[in-house]
């Protein structure tokens, strides 16, 4: 590993270097890579390659840089948050299998103390960081701090309005986002059936202007097809927590009592405290959820329809330990060489449906979703052990043509922009989007990879 009395010196050695050369590592020619490479988002005729024929390494091992790559940096609001613990799990198990570290620091929501710690991590040695803003304007701060000092960046979930990765810098490697019309209509439907297709449903939402949003309006795409369905509210909570769920469901028992058959609720946590409201209340309801926590996890295993409780009928969850990983297998390749393609750096992660034990699958078997049961989620987004995921074959430097994501990843088209809620009112009038956004061919040959990739046997939830 590292002689650490020198890490900063050495870092800061090859961070120069990577600014000089435009990003790019390694010892033997990156076009080597073949099929695996891309670029950045400038707009060029092969999908935004900026690939260098040649490039220098310090002296050390076969690999260029390596013996510099060292630690691995993650940046949550809170750490108090079970996804954010499977997060930083993942994390420090890939780390563990590429030989590197990992560690946290939550910001609290405070977007001055998150840029100060990114800072202090860099600081320090760390050669790759992973974030989620406090808020969408906050993205492009963080980005910058990334790539004002060479290392490679990736955000998850906030993004800024209009903000592409190209227009913060190389380093600014990947956006990562689960679905959002997309999760939000599974739940809706997978609800609406256990009603038995009509009654009538009540809608808990997050914070306004948050991902909870735009779950919702997967909600109303899916309301569309049952016309039995009749919504009596919805309303926004303020907050994610137990709390803001009781209220808005105390408001509703209020106003509405026994004429409630459902509850659409876009956050597990949110949906516990709703739950409370109606277990107090006699009402064994079905609601959903999202996210994936394990107080939520475990709620589904203990409750079903005939338990004389409100039951949750799935978790819609993002896979926050395969995400973890995933950043340092990403990190790793970008350090080594490998450049995404314009497709690969803004991309949707496909959320697993942990369904209650107690429904029928089968009634759910058009759903474009996978699905787990509550066990074998749990043994895997927060595995006390070593998971089944093979992290190295995640990676392109160390599988080469076999890499294999293990989950099922899609690129962001410009057509979908608009689930982010960037609309033509919060457009820069200046803007210019890269051509490469426009090349259909690119996106579907990138889209059609990564899901044959995804048919390698590798997925652990299986």
């Amino acid at each position: 590993m590292v002689n650490h009395s020198r890490v900063e010196g050495t870092n800061q050695q090859r961070r120069r270097y990577l600014k000089a050369v435009g990003g790019v590592v390694g010892a033997t020619t990156i076009t080597s890579l073949a099929g695996c490479t891309g670029g950045s988002d400038n707009g060029a005729g092969n999908g935004g390659t900026d690939t260098p024929t040649e490039s220098t390494a310090e002296s050390g091992d076969d690999n260029g840089y390596s013996e510099t790559i060292d630690k691995a940096f993650m940046s949550p609001d809170s750490l108090k948050i079970d996804l954010w613990k499977a997060f930083l799990n993942g994390m420090k198990e890939a780390a563990e299998d590429f030989g590197l570290s990992a560690s946290a620091q939550d910001h609290g929501g405070q977007l001055s103390k998150q840029i100060s710690q990114i800072e202090g991590a860099i600081t320090s040695g760390a050669d790759m960081i992973a974030a989620t803003a406090p808020s969408d304007s906050g993205v492009r701060s963080l980005a910058e701090t990334a790539v004002d000092n060479g290392v490679p960046f990736f955000e998850y979930w906030s993004m800024g309005k209009w903000l592409v990765p190209s227009s913060v810098g190389p380093e600014f490697v990947q956006y990562q986002i689960p679905e959002t019309f997309h999760a939000g209509a599974i739940p809706a439907k997978i609800l609406f059936e256990e009603m038995g297709g009509s009654g009538n449903v009540v809608v808990i939402l997050g914070p306004k202007g948050h991902i909870g949003s735009y779950r919702y309006e997967g909600f109303k795409q899916a309301a569309e097809e049952y016309p039995d369905i009749n919504v009596l509210a919805h309303q926004y909570s303020g907050g994610w927590t137990r709390k803001k769920g009781r209220e808005v469901m105390s408001a509703f028992v209020s106003n509405y009592g026994d004429d409630i058959d459902g509850v659409y609720c876009n956050n597990g946590t949110l949906g516990l405290g709703a739950a409370s409201i109606l277990s107090e209340n006699d009402m064994a309801i079905p609601f959903t959820g999202f996210d994936g926590a394990l107080s939520n996890i475990e709620y589904i295993r203990n409750n079903g329809p005939d338990s004389g409780e409100p039951y949750q009928v799935q978790e819609q969850a993002a896979p926050p330990f395969w995400q973890g990983g995933w950043a340092v297998a990403k990190a790793w390749d970008w350090l080594h060489g490998w450049r995404p393609k314009v497709p690969e750096r803004m991309l949707w992660v496909r959320t697993l449906t942990v369904l209650n034990p107690e429904l029928d699958q089968s009634k759910f078997s058009d759903l474009d979703t996978r699905f787990a049961t509550p066990e074998k989620y749990m043994s895997v987004a927060y595995s006390d052990g070593h998971s089944p995921y093979d992290w190295k074959a995640m990676s392109v430097h160390e599988s080469g043509d076999d890499w294999d994501p293990q989950h099922r990843i899609v690129p962001i088209r410009k057509s979908e922009w608009e689930q982010l809620k960037w609309t033509e009112d919060n457009k820069p009038s200046n803007l210019q989007i890269p051509d490469a956004y426009d090349d259909e061919a690119l996106f579907n040959q990138v889209d059609e990879d990564y899901k044959q990739r995804n048919q390698n046997g590798k997925n652990p939830y299986l």
